[in-house]
């Protein structure tokens, strides 16, 4: 009975904690509802995909089953919002305060804004200090200087990742806990934020600054760092290499990236300290100079990487000391001036070797007989030397490990190597063998070898007989390109169902037929159709259409008849179009004008009529630059104005030397040709526009739409040699960027645009042999033209021509008192013609609108 008695009082005392336990659980779980709730108000401006759907207000109060939430023990313990596409300004400070959070992922959205300004309203209650060990903010769009001791209250932080954002510094000191460190693809410039990551006492081990704008000198390592892998790579550093850099790096140090800045000095007797750790180093692209490499890099016998790519200061024999070397993956002398022939003693890296690349150098001879036993090398890269002999089948066939052999710009001789290569090396996916003097057929059972062939780069040899059919078996093709050589027949149907291809690159052949309609019928990755200058008959097959992929499409000097099929409209990221040189007829789509990535389109040469469709514009002010860039182009420019058809012509140029472009027939249709090589960059990031446009030497009729005046970006403009009437539009001085106007042999009548004289990048003008009047503008860079580009219309006056009747009358009435100075119109005139008439405009536009 006592006993009874006693349990009931103790049950209640027991009923009440319990109660008490579950209400201060219900009230954490309120908070921590209240504080995502907060985030998502304050942070979450649009959620276009409805992730965050599920986080309401809710009744229950726990947010542990919210779509991003995990929870452990009843708490909130991650947040992982990666990629669900939310805008907004973030602010951090409702997060901070969850109690339990130690990851926090919010990378792949669009959040935006200054992370150091918080200003949201709190949650109700104060929760605990921060508990973050794990932080990624990594690609958003977060901005401006981090607050100083960002985080410094995640007193647990261990790992924060702020990059591809477009932050410019601060935030250090960080927490003493902080272990690694990712500002990368940002727009730092903070020299305080450099000098902190070497100089600084603290534990992080993992510092990535790489791909910003840091500008200085590297300084060096104070004593009590503790980094151990430390990116500088893709910055503005310059100044000379410190030379105790790596004698001062802390012990643990096993990553060392300095690579594509502007760092300079002398390395042939540089120090490299102990470096009994080092495992990856990273030198490339500077301005580093040395006879060989120093001796002391072989203290770095851990050494897994090494990277002196892009330097070219770097010049004499390539040392013979890599025999103790016993871990190195990956040796990379690429772009420099290393000549001499390939040290047999390079081989002894072959027990490790998985990437050897010594392109871009002056080396001759073959490869050593040596490396034939390379057993685990992927990858060699021999590309433009001077290298020959018969090394491909006497040693690189021996290599069976290969996957990736880039053998370009050298100079190898006789019957191409296909055969054995396919026989002994079945892994390779990549052969690159562009730019020798290599002969025979393409062997037709390749691909039943080689099954994980993707690219076959064959360019500006001597290959003949036909493209084999049998290609369409490499289903993991994606490049072929056979370009500058001799092959005949047709293009095989089955090679344009390969289920993976994206570039078809065969100009400067003797191909023949039809182009099969095939295109894109069983896959729609292509993006490069370049076969031009073959000798194809019948039209363009509607199939193009499809390939919704494409940015260059080249089909000029062929024989193609016929219109232009509809659909091209579909071709949005179509950026260079080449129809030239053909029989093509009917009208310019007006859709052309739809292709909303069109920078290039020449359609010289055909037999095209109808009016000009006003519609071309359509797209100015919408192309936003980068989809071609860093395509190799050489551009032969008509230097003969309307004497030969065309402005000029652009070529697909991977893997061709420009001498045997000399000999291209094309080269020798006009009198006087430049060529201009390089790679594609853009001068425009948005609001761009088309910049070369030619329909030159076609039947055009109608008037001049003004609305090309809008196509602001625009350098090349030729309308010569059609039937096209009215006035030439006062809308056209609007081309700021004109380079090269030609409308000569049309029927235009009126003046020239007095605003004309205002394009001050032009650097070829034509309007001769039309039936314009008045007189030529007497400024700017109109007046440096020859009296060829006005000749042949009666009614024109002034410089070069004869001078207007007014100005004999002017001449007539000053005769009496002149004192034999020239007339100061005339001194003006000179002097503005001799600022701009440098032949910058036309140049500049294709070198770097490229």
């Amino acid at each position: 009975m006592g006993t009874a008695r006693m349990a009931a009082p103790l049950a209640v005392l027991l009923l009440q904690l319990l109660l008490h336990l579950l209400g201060s659980a219900a009230s954490e779980a309120h908070d921590e509802t209240a504080a995502l709730l907060v985030f998502k108000s304050a942070s979450v401006a649009t959620d276009p995909h409805r992730a965050l759907e599920d986080w309401r207000e809710a009744g229950s109060g726990s947010p542990c089953a919210w779509t991003g939430v995990t929870c452990g023990g009843g708490r909130v313990r991650e947040l992982n919002l990666t990629g669900m596409s939310l805008t907004g300004r973030l602010r951090l400070d409702a997060l901070l305060a969850l109690p339990a959070l130690q990851s926090l992922v919010l990378r792949r959205n669009a959040f935006h804004g200054n992370v150091g300004a918080h200003h949201t309203t709190q949650p109700p209650r104060t929760l605990s200090p921060c508990a973050l060990v794990h932080v990624d903010l990594s690609s958003n769009y977060l901005s401006g200087m981090l607050p100083r001791a960002f985080l410094n209250s995640c007193t647990s932080l261990r790992f924060l990742n702020l990059s591809r954002n477009n932050l410019t510094g601060g935030g250090f000191p960080f927490p003493p806990s902080l272990n690694t460190l990712d500002m990368s693809r940002n727009i730092l410039s903070d020299a305080g934020l450099l000098s902190y990551s070497l100089t600084g006492c603290h534990d992080i081990q993992c510092t990535n600054l790489s791909a910003n704008q840091l500008t200085g000198d590297i300084p060096e390592f104070a004593g009590c760092s503790q980094v151990s892998v430390l990116d500088l790579s893709g910055n503005l550093i310059s100044g000379p290499l410190p030379g105790k850099l790596l004698t001062t790096a802390p012990a643990n140090m096993t990553h060392l990236s300095i690579a594509g800045n502007n760092i300079s000095g002398d390395i042939s007797k540089y120090d490299f300290g102990g470096c009994t750790n080092l495992t990856v180093l990273d030198w490339s692209y500077n301005r580093l100079s040395s006879m060989g490499l120093p001796m002391s890099l072989t203290n770095c016998q851990r050494l897994e990487i090494l990277d002196m790519s892009g330097n070219k200061l770097l010049s004499g024999a390539i040392p013979m000391f890599w025999g103790g070397f016993q871990q190195l993956k990956k040796l990379a002398l690429a772009g420099n001036n290393f000549a001499g022939e390939i040290p047999d003693d390079l081989s002894l890296l072959c027990r490790t070797l998985v990437e050897l690349d010594l392109s871009s150098n002056n080396l001759t001879g073959g490869l050593p007989a040596s490396f034939s036993g390379c057993r685990s090398l992927e990858l060699l890269d021999l590309g433009s030397n001077q290298l020959s002999g018969d090394f491909v089948v006497a040693v690189i066939s021996k290599i069976s490990s290969l996957r990736v052999l880039r053998l370009p710009f050298n100079n190898i001789t006789g019957t191409n190597p296909l055969p054995i290569l396919a026989a002994e090396c079945p892994l390779l996916e990549v052969i690159d063998l562009g730019s020798n003097v290599l002969d025979g057929e393409i062997m037709p059972d390749l691909c039943a070898s080689l099954p994980s062939l993707r690219m076959l780069i064959l360019p500006n040899n001597y290959l003949n007989g036909i493209v084999p059919s049998s290609l369409s078996n490499c289903s993991n093709l994606e490049s072929i390109d056979l370009s500058f050589n001799l092959l005949q027949g047709q293009i095989p149907p089955e090679v344009l169902l390969l289920p993976k291809l994206i570039d078809l690159v065969m100009w400067a052949n003797d191909l023949s037929g039809e182009i099969p309609d095939k295109l894109c019928s069983n896959s729609t990755t292509l993006e490069t159709l370049v076969i031009n200058y073959n000798s194809f008959t019948g039209g363009i097959p509607p199939s193009i259409t499809r390939c919704v992929n494409l940015i260059w499409v080249s089909l000029a000097g062929n024989n193609l008849t016929g219109s232009v099929p509809q659909g091209f409209s579909n071709l949005q990221k179509l950026a260079i179009l080449q129809l030239h040189n053909n029989s093509l007829s009917g009208p310019v789509p007006a859709e052309f004008g739809s292709c909303s990535n069109l920078i290039w389109l020449d359609l010289n040469s055909n037999n095209f009529s109808g009016a000009i469709p006003p519609e071309l514009e359509a797209q100015a002010g919408l192309i936003t630059g980068g989809i071609v860039s860093g395509k190799q182009f050489a551009f032969l420019r008509n230097e003969a104005n309307n004497i030969c058809p065309g402005a000029g012509v652009l070529f697909e140029f991977l893997d061709i030397r420009p001498e045997r472009l000399f000999q291209f027939p094309a080269l020798h249709s006009c009198a006087s040709t430049r060529i201009y090589t390089g790679m594609t960059v853009y001068t425009f990031n948005k609001n761009g526009s088309m910049v070369f446009l030619d329909l030159s030497y076609n039947s055009l009729t109608g008037t001049i739409s003004a609305s090309l005046g809008n196509i602001t970006y625009l350098s090349v403009l030729n309308l010569g040699h059609n039937d096209l009437t009215g006035a030439i539009p006062d809308a056209f001085v609007q081309l700021k960027m004109i380079g090269s106007l030609d409308l000569s042999h049309n029927h235009l009548t009126g003046g020239i645009p007095q605003g004309l004289e205002f394009l001050n990048f032009l650097d070829g003008f034509d309007v001769s042999n039309n039936n314009l009047s008045g007189e030529i503008p007497t400024r700017g860079q109109i007046i440096t033209f020859p009296v060829s580009s006005f000749e042949n219309n009666s009614g024109l006056c002034g410089i070069p021509l004869n001078p207007c009747k007014h100005m004999q009358m002017m001449q007539s009435a000053e005769e009496g008192g002149t004192d034999g100075h020239v007339p100061l119109v005339f001194l003006c005139a000179l002097s503005i013609g001799l600022a701009f008439g440098v032949p910058v405009g036309f140049g500049l536009g294709i070198l770097l609108l490229l």
